[in-house]
C-alpha cells in the first residue's frame, strides 16, 4: 500500500498495468457434437477440434486475428499521478504500457479492435465498445479492475440477424460478448528513488455469479490445488507425483469443513425435498470433534470415487448430486479432495488449519474458492484448461510469485503497429505456448448468456439407461430454484418463515410444458434482454442484520430480482422428471 514500509523502504507509488482481450470467436469449437463437450481430450495426441468461424480460414490468419479478436490494448496507471482517474478499455482511451522502471508509456499506434470496426452488427441491448475500466483506490493505491458490462452483439450476414439457437455450439459463432481476461502487473516505487517489479497476476471476467456466498462442492481452487498437488509437486508429503501418501493427515478446517459447508449451502439454490435438506444440514454441522464413521457410516456407498468410472452412473454412490463434465454424467470430487475426505473418514486427520500457504497463496485461495470447478461444459468463470499444467509456471519454486501463477507471454509493445494485429493465436491446450490476453476466457460459451440461460435442469448426458430424473449444473453460480425474500416472512421471536421456492429465471417467456426446459427463457434472445433481472441469493443477515435471531436458522434469500415473483410460480421438490406430456 502507499506509505507502507517494505524492507526498510517507504512505498511512494504503485504503477499498475493490465491488458484485457476477448478471443472467443478466434478459437476452437467446444462441442464435438450437440451437447457433447469432450474437454481437454479433444486436444490429445496432436488433435484439435474444428474452429469457430471456419469459413474465415485457420486461426493464425491475419484477417481472423484482426477482426475476431476484441483487443483494446493495455492500460497503465500510476496510483499517485492518476489518483481519481478511470481508464477505460475502449477505443477512445489511449493504450499505454508499464516499463520495468515503473514509468507509463503511451502506445499511440496500438491496433485496437472492436466488432463494429469490421462488421454490421445486431445490437439487442447495448453496443459493445468497451471491455471495462480500471482505477486505483485513493487511500491505498490498490488496483480496482472492473471489466465487463454483460454486453453481447451479433454479426449480420447479408443484413440478416444472426441465429441464437444454441447454448454454446456453432450456431452462436456470429456473436461477440464483453467477457475477457489478461495479465496484471505492477512496479513499486520507493521514496529513495529505487523501484521493484512484482510478480504478476491474471484477471478473468466471464459469467456473473448470482449466489456469491454459496460455495461450489468443487471450486476453482480445488481444481488448481489438485493440479499442483498431483502434477507439479506442491505438497510432496501429500502426493509424490505417483501416489497419495496413506499416512498424510488431512486438516479439518482446510480440507474438510469447506466441503461440508458447500454441501449444506447448495440446498438454498436447488429444490431438495425436506429429508434431503435435513441430511445436507447434518453434513454442514459436522465438527472436528465428531466421529466420522458415525456421521457418515456408509462412506463408500455415498461418495462417488473419481478414480472409478463405473461410479458415474445412476444407482452408484450418489454424491455429489450434480451434473458432470467431459462426457461424465455426474460430478465427482477432485482426486485430492476425495483422498483427503477419505483420510478424515479413516480418522487420519488433525483439527484446525495446516497453515501451509503463504499470504499470497491464501489470497489466491480466497478468490478461487468463490469460482466454479468441475462441470466444465464449458463452465462459468473458467473451463478445463485449469487442469492443464501448461497454463502455469511449472518451475514455480524458482518464481518470485510462488505457485499458482499463470505462464504469461512476454509482450513487447514497442513492436505494435497500426493495422496489424498484435495478439496471436496464443495458448492451445496441451501445447507449450504461453498465455496472451484472452487465452483463458476463449474456451467459454459464446455469448455467455445462452449457456447461462440454458443450464437450469437437465437429464444426465450420456444417459444409456434413460434415467428420467433432472439434475442441476452450477447451482452455486447459476441458482436454479430460490426462496424469494418477497414471499418469506420474518418474526422477531421465531425468525424467518420461508415462502415457496421459485425458479431463479422465471415469468413471461419462460413457460414450457417440458420439464427439461423449465427455469429458463425459451428463446435465448429473451434472456439477453432480461439477464440483468436475475436476483441475487444472499444470507438474510446481510440483507438486514436485525433479522438474525439467536437459535434460529439463517436462510439464504433471493433479493433484487426483476422477474415476476408470485406463489403461483412455486416449484415442486426434487426429484423432477423428464416426462413430457403425452398426446391425447
Amino acid at each position: 500500500m502507499l506509505g507502507c514500509e517494505i524492507d526498510g523502504k517507504i512505498v511512494k507509488d504503485i504503477v499498475w498495468s493490465a491488458h484485457l482481450a476477448n478471443k472467443k470467436l478466434n478459437n476452437y469449437a467446444m462441442e464435438s457434437q450437440p451437447d457433447v463437450f469432450p474437454g481437454i481430450a479433444a486436444f490429445q495426441d496432436g488433435k484439435t477440434p474444428a474452429v469457430r468461424w471456419a469459413q474465415m480460414g485457420p486461426l493464425d490468419s491475419e484477417i481472423r486475428l484482426r477482426t475476431l479478436v476484441i483487443d483494446p490494448g493495455p492500460r497503465a496507471i500510476s496510483a499517485r499521478a492518476n489518483a481519481g482517474q478511470t481508464l477505460a478499455f475502449d477505443k477512445a482511451t489511449a493504450a499505454s504500457s508499464l516499463t520495468e522502471s515503473g514509468t507509463v508509456s503511451v502506445i499511440a499506434h496500438y491496433p485496437k479492435s472492436f466488432p463494429d470496426d469490421h462488421f454490421d452488427l445486431d445490437i439487442p441491448l447495448s453496443p459493445l465498445n468497451s471491455l471495462g475500466e480500471m482505477r486505483t483506490e485513493a487511500s491505498t493505491g490498490r488496483l480496482i479492475l472492473t471489466p465487463g458490462f454483460g454486453t453481447t452483439v451479433g454479426v449480420k450476414i447479408n443484413g440478416r440477424v444472426p441465429s441464437l439457437e444454441e447454448f454454446a455450439g456453432a450456431e452462436n459463432d456470429q456473436w461477440f460478448d464483453d467477457t475477457s481476461d489478461g495479465p496484471v502487473n505492477a512496479v513499486i516505487l520507493f521514496e529513495d528513488g529505487t523501484f521493484q517489479p512484482v510478480a504478476g497476476a491474471w484477471a478473468v471476467a466471464t459469467d456473473p455469479g448470482f449466489a456469491p456466498q454459496i460455495r461450489n462442492v468443487v471450486t476453482a481452487w480445488d481444481e488448481v490445488y489438485d493440479t499442483f498437488v498431483r502434477q507439479l509437486g506442491l505438497v510432496p508429503e501429500l502426493h509424490d507425483g505417483v501416489a497419495f501418501n496413506p499416512s498424510y493427515a488431512a486438516a479439518f478446517d482446510d480440507d474438510i469443513l469447506p466441503l461440508f459447508r458447500a454441501v449444506m449451502l447448495q440446498r438454498w439454490s436447488t429444490n431438495l425435498p425436506k429429508f434431503a435438506v435435513k441430511a445436507h444440514n447434518a453434513i454442514g454441522a459436522i465438527t472436528a470433534a465428531d466421529d466420522p464413521t458415525v456421521k457418515i457410516p456408509n462412506f463408500e456407498k455415498l461418495i462417488r470415487n473419481p478414480s472409478i468410472p463405473a461410479q458415474y452412473v445412476p444407482g452408484a454412490p450418489m454424491m455429489p448430486l450434480s451434473l458432470g463434465d467431459a462426457e461424465e454424467p455426474f460430478l465427482a470430487l477432485t482426486r485430492t479432495q476425495y483422498f483427503l475426505l477419505r483420510q478424515w473418514h479413516g480418522k487420519v486427520f488433525v483439527p484446525g488449519s495446516r497453515a501451509s500457504l503463504g499470504p499470497g497463496e491464501m489470497l489466491d485461495r480466497v478468490a478461487l474458492a468463490n469460482c466454479l470447478g468441475g462441470r466444465f461444459s464449458p463452465g462459468i468463470e473458467l473451463s478445463f484448461p485449469m487442469r492443464d499444467i501448461n497454463i502455469y509456471q511449472r518451475e514455480w519454486r524458482l518464481s518470485a510469485g510462488g505457485p499458482f501463477r499463470i505462464r504469461a507471454a512476454v509482450l513487447d509493445y514497442t513492436t505494435a503497429q497500426a493495422g496489424r494485429p498484435f495478439l496471436t493465436v496464443g495458448y492451445v491446450p496441451l501445447r507449450e505456448a504461453p498465455l496472451e490476453p484472452g487465452d483463458l476466457s476463449k474456451f467459454m460459451a459464446v455469448p455467455w448468456h445462452t449457456d447461462f440461460n440454458h443450464c437450469a435442469v437437465h437429464p444426465i448426458n450420456p444417459n444409456p439407461n434413460n434415467d428420467p430424473a433432472l439434475y442441476w449444473s452450477w447451482p452455486a453460480e447459476r441458482p436454479v430454484m430460490v426462496y424469494p425474500q418477497a414471499l418469506s416472512r420474518f418474526d422477531a421471536e421465531s425468525g424467518w418463515t420461508l415462502g415457496p421456492q421459485l425458479y431463479a429465471v422465471r415469468g413471461g417467456g419462460t413457460s414450457t410444458i417440458y420439464p427439461a426446459t423449465a427455469g429458463r427463457f425459451q428463446l435465448q434472445r429473451d434472456f439477453i434482454m432480461n439477464w440483468h433481472k436475475v436476483g441475487f441469493v444472499v444470507q438474510a443477515s446481510r440483507i438486514d442484520p436485525a433479522s438474525l435471531v439467536a437459535g434460529a436458522s439463517e436462510p439464504f434469500l433471493e433479493v433484487a430480482c426483476g422477474f415476476e415473483t408470485s406463489a403461483d410460480l412455486a416449484v415442486a421438490p426434487w426429484p423432477s422428471f423428464n416426462n413430457p406430456p403425452q398426446p391425447s
